[in-house]
């Protein structure tokens, strides 16, 4: 891994930010990123103080995939989360999860689950699932409304999680709505 200036962005496999606050300036910086990297945005970490949520699903769509708060992540997490970006994956304090779902889930609805489902790879009731867990449902509440055992959930979210290649749930959800699975 090596460090480039600003300018040698297009050639870079991650871009890393350390802010006080992600704010409309900031997000204009990572819009210009995209552009000079032909319009395919370059993997974002962004380490801050405060995001609020529409700025979170701008910077998503500007290519963020994982958001650290400056208070309680160490340079060692920055740096994880740099490698992991490299890589496809992404981290996202699990309280932002939600509310990244909700404003980019709006976006996403248009689509049908046999599209999406190609898209990723998962099947239809691995996505409904996500879905659920991503508007607050646990494993109990899924398995009520779905008709199915606790179990049977549990092992739909493992499989789910296993086939986007994350660690847990919340990477999942996550990255289902950074893919447009979700």
């Amino acid at each position: 891994m090596s460090v480039v200036a600003q300018h040698g962005l297009p050639d870079a496999d991650v871009s890393v930010m350390l802010l006080h606050s992600l704010n409309d300036d900031w997000l204009r910086v990572l819009r210009q990123d995209a552009a000079r990297a032909g319009g395919v945005p370059v993997p974002a970490v962004v380490m801050a103080d405060r995001v609020d949520e529409r700025q979170l699903a701008m910077a998503v769509e500007y290519g963020l995939t994982s958001f650290l708060y400056r208070s309680s992540s160490s340079l060692e997490q920055l740096l994880d989360a740099t490698i992991e970006a490299s890589s496809g994956r992404s981290r996202i304090p699990d309280e932002l999860v939600g509310h990244l779902i909700s404003e980019l889930g709006n976006q996403q609805r248009q689509q049908t689950l046999a599209q999406l489902s190609r898209r990723g790879g998962l099947e239809t009731r691995e996505i409904e699932v996500l879905r659920m867990l991503s508007e607050g449902m646990n494993t109990l509440e899924i398995s009520e409304k779905m008709s199915y055992s606790e179990r049977t959930i549990k092992a739909i979210v493992h499989n789910a999680v296993k086939q986007l290649n994350c660690k847990n749930r919340t990477q999942a959800v996550a990255c289902a709505v950074r893919t447009g699975i979700l």
